[in-house]
């Protein structure tokens, strides 16, 4: 590692993001006024761009599709200084898009990912596309890759620090090979749930499953409780970080930036503590922005932004 600039290889989704939100109240099977916008997204992307602006030297290792989308994709890369030159290219599909629904305060409706794209990466492909991960200082791995995939750069990167995000609901699955290579696992409360197999609930329920979850090897995981802060448990202990004061505009790509935090810190050496911290505090100053990567959170204004934030120490 360079001094405090870390190299971090991301393996995970870069779509196409189309985003509308409701003016008002959304009102269900009715035409709700309200505005669309059209960008690059994914969580891989998220993670990345969140990085670099944090000042990581950061490779995006993902699936570009058969469209002119993908240039899109590509040069919003370049423009945040994220390399994505070893990413995989494949004809004949079109890269992938998430179309979401964002009620008038900026909670999520519903979402659709057309994510076929992605499937193409399969273990071979991790094999010849492995020279980011094998260079990096740490690795984020979301589970939009397939399961075969994800376990694979698990084994392979075991000696360094690994993240993974689970994505959602029905892909967290993916992840459950994954988990004893792990250093960090960033689910919310119902992923969590669903790789420890309990039912979600509350704080006591997610420290439940994140202890469930690291009998199985990983080192430390780390719960979203949404407006309730972000559970953590490791070999140090457990506990909840709760956000700085903040407003609350947009949350979608509150998660990808606490993830990124949680990767920087892991990449620094940062206690399983102090990177919940600065994990919701990403997470909060993101959501305080419209756009789903806030621009100009770098690794002081995130420092600064934490002091604001609170840590229970829970054992």
């Amino acid at each position: 590692m360079d001094g405090t600039t870390p190299r971090i290889a991301v393996y995970g989704g870069i779509n196409v993001d189309i985003q509308a939100r409701c003016a008002s109240a959304y009102r269900a099977g009715d035409s709700n006024p309200g505005s669309v916008g059209v960008a690059a997204g994914g969580v891989g992307r998220n993670l990345a761009a969140n990085l670099a602006g944090l000042g990581a030297r950061v490779s995006l290792v993902s699936v570009f599709g058969d469209d002119d989308e993908a240039a899109m994709l590509k040069a919003d890369c370049a423009a945040r200084c994220v390399d994505c030159s070893r990413s995989l290219a494949v004809s004949g599909l079109p890269s992938c898009r998430y179309l979401c629904l964002l009620d008038a305060d900026g909670t999520l409706v519903g979402a659709v990912a057309d994510m076929d794209a992605i499937d193409r990466f399969g273990p071979d492909e991790l094999l010849r596309l492995a020279t980011a991960g094998d260079e990096a200082d740490a690795l984020v791995l979301d589970a939009n890759l397939p399961a075969d995939t994800l376990a694979a750069a698990a084994a392979r990167w075991r000696d360094k620090p690994v993240i993974l995000d689970p994505v959602s609901v029905a892909k967290a699955p993916r992840a459950l090979s994954a988990l004893p290579h792990l250093a960090m696992l960033k689910p919310n409360r119902a992923e969590a749930a669903a790789l420890a197999g309990f039912q979600p609930g509350g704080l006591a329920e997610a420290l439940a499953a994140a202890r469930e979850i690291r009998k199985r090897g990983t080192g430390a995981v780390f719960v979203s409780l949404g407006p309730g802060g972000l559970a953590w448990s490791s070999p140090e202990g457990e506990g909840r970080a709760l956000p700085p004061d903040m407003p609350v505009v947009n949350v979608s790509g509150a998660g990808d930036a606490a993830g990124a935090a949680l990767a920087w810190s892991a990449a620094l050496g940062y206690t399983a503590e102090k990177a919940a911290v600065l994990a919701i505090t990403a997470a909060a100053l993101c959501a305080a922005s419209p756009e789903p990567v806030r621009a100009g959170v770098s690794a002081a204004v995130l420092e600064e932004a934490s002091k604001g934030a609170h840590s229970e120490r829970l054992s």
